[in-house]
């Protein structure tokens, strides 16, 4: 009989944007437990909302489970419905991967960084008759449990995965895929941004090979019938011969050819042969971390790797080829001054962008950010995890990480933004290359609270 595995990815139910994207992270590993023991060994299912009502339905014999820190207190959730039922549960994703020791009593195990070579020897262990002697984890590099008398055992981190097409495509058969769906063609980013948490987790840059790339691009559009891909890469462009050839096997096949891209990418990266190779490619809309429209700032959040005027000429070249530009912000570093905030705003409005969100920054486990609030005592291993969160003016307690602004000041500056927002959605939005799903995505998200009302009558 095979095992039942329900892997459960911490979301907030009701937010669009949380339940946009497929989980290729739980698809990775359900194809990495086919690869191994085969396809009757294990009966997965991938769910990510009414999880008590799929524990009692399912029956599963594990549970794991994937969390950002924003969305822990649901994995801790989760993991406690499981444990009453008498399941085991795995913990994995980017939080435990920096905080372990935050695993809870219901936590069995945890898989620290990349997990699918991990999952397969857990697994291995977990399902082992008893007769084949006494299970031993210690061997297994890369996890976290707790031994008998509770105390937290971690074993030696697991090399990163090479090269990256041992991996087998994921599991899209047990996932959600839309018209409009996701890819990744690599794994981490070479710069190191004081904000960003998935850098630390990837530890470096690696690359799917583009013939790997076109193999997941032809199954998605011919198995899925999938028309417009987002590569969900923190840098796809970083590799710029990887790009020229993926352009030129793309131009191959007719079928792909005609599929819509979008990606993101680095101000300073973005040159007019990139551009031009961008355009060739299909990609119609790229997202940029701009983060700052001043200089000091963003050297602070950057290091000093990219410039404001960097940052003007990204958008010029991308017009230039016709790629709508789409831009992200932070504001609210330690030292910036409320004028330095509005050199943003001015920026923005400067710029020409076909849309842009800002941010309050806030600090996320694993980033010097987070190690800075930790000295402030603005935040510890035992918080409340819902108070990282991007909806800085829905927070009861919101963790300010400026020097500079009080609370209400920078809450006055964020609505600002919020309007300046609205603005350019509202002017750029009819010529937007992803205005269709826009209110796709807002359909979706009507459907999906009345489905919750119906849930709970």
């Amino acid at each position: 009989m095979a095992t039942k595995v329900m892997f459960v990815n911490a979301i907030i139910p009701h937010a669009e944007v949380q339940n946009r994207w497929p989980n290729l992270g739980l698809g990775y590993l359900a194809s990495s437990l086919r690869a191994a023991f085969g396809q009757k060994q294990f009966e997965i299912r991938i769910v990510d909302s009414n999880i008590e009502k799929e524990l009692d339905s399912f029956k599963p014999d594990i549970v794991g489970i994937t969390s950002v820190s924003q969305n822990y207190n649901y994995a801790k959730m989760h993991a406690r419905a499981a444990k009453k039922r008498g399941i085991p549960v795995i913990i994995g994703g980017v939080h435990i991967s920096a905080l372990p020791q935050t695993m809870t009593s219901d936590m069995d195990y945890a898989v620290l960084g990349e997990g699918e070579h991990t999952i397969v020897e857990l697994m291995d262990q977990i399902i082992a008759p008893i007769g084949r002697g006494r299970k031993d984890f210690s061997y297994i590099n890369g996890i976290a449990y707790r031994n008998g008398d509770g105390t937290l055992h971690m074993t030696p981190p697991r090399p990163l995965i090479e090269p990256l097409d041992s991996i087998p495509l994921p599991a899209r058969d047990l996932l959600n895929v839309r018209k409009q769906s996701n890819l990744f063609s690599s794994r981490g980013c070479p710069y190191r941004c004081t904000f960003c948490s998935s850098s630390r987790y990837w530890d470096k840059v690696r690359f799917f090979s583009a013939e790997y790339v076109v193999n997941e691009t032809r199954e998605m559009v011919e198995r899925y019938g999938v028309e417009r891909i987002n590569f969900y890469d923190d840098l796809m462009i970083a590799d710029k011969k990887r790009l020229e050839r993926l352009v030129d096997l793309l131009k191959m096949e007719p079928t792909l050819s005609r599929v819509k891209y979008w990606m993101n990418a680095r101000a300073n990266l973005v040159t007019d042969d990139t551009a031009r190779l961008l355009k060739e490619m299909g990609v119609v809309s790229i997202g940029m971390g701009l983060e700052s429209g001043n200089e000091r700032t963003l050297k602070y959040l950057k290091g000093g790797s990219v410039s404001v005027e960097d940052n003007y000429n990204a958008v010029k070249i991308l017009h230039k080829y016709g790629i709508a530009a789409n831009a992200s912000f932070v504001i609210g570093s330690p030292d910036e001054t409320a004028d330095e905030i509005m050199d943003t705003y001015r920026f923005i409005s400067k710029s020409g962008l076909d849309f842009a969100d800002t941010f309050v920054l806030f600090p996320l486990p694993g980033t010097p950010i987070w190690d800075e609030a930790v000295q402030r005592g603005l935040v510890s291993e035992n918080m409340d995890w819902n108070r990282l969160n991007v909806y800085f003016l829905k927070q009861k307690q919101p963790i300010l990480m400026s020097n500079r602004v009080s609370l209400k000041d920078m809450q006055s500056l964020y609505r600002k933004f919020k309007r300046q927002r609205l603005y350019i959605a509202a002017k750029k939005a009819w010529f937007h290359p992803y205005f269709k799903e826009m209110v796709r995505a807002g359909a979706s998200t009507v459907a999906h609270k009345v489905r919750r009302l119906s849930w709970s009558a």
